[in-house]
């Protein structure tokens, strides 16, 4: 079973990549046009990464031609418990 903080990565993970594969670029080229280093990208993308700050979620969405209320706007972040 996931912790609740397990479930938000991999939540946030899985938008991360459906954008990417809707723009039709391979994770490097996503990295480039974000401005983050390809090794933090995909570091955050298979879970290496626990904690992707704000600022690094924001490059990559600018990067994506995705605004950070867009991307948290998407369904799948609808059944997230919140914070206590």
């Amino acid at each position: 079973l996931l912790s609740r903080r397990q479930r938000q990565m991999c939540i946030r993970d899985s938008r991360l990549n459906d954008l990417i594969n809707q723009k039709d670029i391979t994770v490097n080229e996503a990295a480039v046009c974000s401005g983050v280093p390809p090794s933090t990208l995909k570091n955050i993308l298979y879970g290496q990464s626990k904690n992707a700050g704000v600022v690094t979620i924001k490059k990559i969405c600018d990067g994506l031609d995705v605004t950070i209320q867009e991307f948290f706007a998407d369904p799948i972040f609808a059944d997230l418990e919140p914070e206590l």
